[in-house]
């Protein structure tokens, strides 16, 4: 079974190697976790609070016909919580997961994508060790920290699991989810929630699926 996983895992990446593998500058800078190092927390943290209730307010005013302000939550929810609370990345190489599991990890490479019109490129880490294996963290590829205009949030999206990374990345059921993350010892939350309130909620409203097409998919 491993021999065969190994197998795979070379194809994928002998395919893919001449097309999508990062060759620029700025990709190739990119050979170990540093740029996620320090606490990483999901950012339902910055929700679970008065100010989270009143962007999920503003949200729901624009949101399509029929949303609730509930129905928003679990929408937004499901697209940006993570599974667990906190991802400190230690160093270069060394994850830790609710300060209970640890790995080490290995750059493997960057894998380019598309989400909508946008491209979108994965970097790609892999561990053996069995402890994050057992937990379902044998890969996790990640996006790196941006923000979306002044005073805004600065975040980084990552996807994990133990499927294969290019299952991660491009299979259509995992096409919406966008685990996204902050450092809150780096981030003016007070402020980063304001503009969320005032400047954020209309568009996220805008990002909703009306619910006639949700109920029929």
């Amino acid at each position: 079974m491993r021999k065969k996983l190994a197998i795979s895992l070379f194809l994928i990446v002998s395919v893919f190697s001449s097309t999508v593998f990062a060759a620029d500058k700025e990709k190739e800078s990119i050979t170990d976790l540093s740029p996620w190092k320090g606490n990483n927390a999901s950012i339902v943290k910055l929700y679970d609070s008065d100010a989270g209730e009143k962007f999920f307010e503003k949200v729901t005013e624009h949101a399509p016909k029929g949303y609730t302000k509930e129905m928003v939550k679990d929408y937004i929810y499901d697209m940006h919580a993570l599974k667990f609370k906190s991802l400190n990345v230690v160093d270069e190489n060394t994850i830790i997961i609710d300060n209970k599991l640890t790995g080490d990890y290995v750059y493997v490479g960057s894998l380019s994508t598309k989400a909508g019109k946008y491209d979108v490129t994965w970097q790609i880490f892999k561990t053996d060790s069995e402890e994050m294996i057992q937990g379902g963290f044998k890969y996790f590829i990640f996006l790196p920290f941006h923000g979306h205009g002044e005073d805004s949030l600065r975040h980084a999206h990552f996807r994990y699991g133990n499927e294969n990374f290019d299952y991660l990345a491009t299979d259509p059921s995992v096409q919406s989810w966008w685990p996204t993350a902050y450092q809150p010892e780096t981030t003016d939350e007070a402020k980063v929630m304001a503009r969320m309130i005032n400047k954020t909620a209309k568009l996220q409203a805008k990002m909703l699926p009306p619910l006639e097409k949700t109920i029929n998919q």
